[in-house]
């Protein structure tokens, strides 16, 4: 349902609101959530690949927690993005905006 009216709205013309951002960056809390308390429920047992059924499996959730929050913009990137947009904050001061990456002071 919610891809439906991202779709909507970017047919539209109109531009992509902060729903997106809250959805990642309660997605990642989620996932973070879950490796947390699976690593609680299994102790030592997730760190081994030991045979037992629903242990190592997951190993990767547990591992791939900390990618989640940097995958399709980080948690702070989608935060300012929501500042922006919905609160209405300003922007951060960008001096390099619309500057060629080349010509950017190193």
């Amino acid at each position: 349902m919610k891809a439906a009216r991202f779709s909507a709205a970017a047919a539209n013309g109109q531009p992509p609101g902060a729903e997106g951002s809250i959805s990642k960056l309660m997605w990642a809390r989620g996932m973070t959530q879950m490796g947390e308390v699976a690593a609680a429920l299994l102790g030592p047992r997730i760190t081994a690949d030991t045979g037992e059924w629903g242990t190592y499996a997951w190993t990767g959730q547990l591992l791939g927690a900390p990618g989640y929050r940097i995958a399709g913009g980080s948690d702070e990137v989608q935060r300012n993005i929501i500042a922006e947009r919905v609160l209405g904050l300003p922007g951060e001061p960008r001096v390099d905006r619309d500057v060629p990456w080349r010509d950017v002071p190193r």
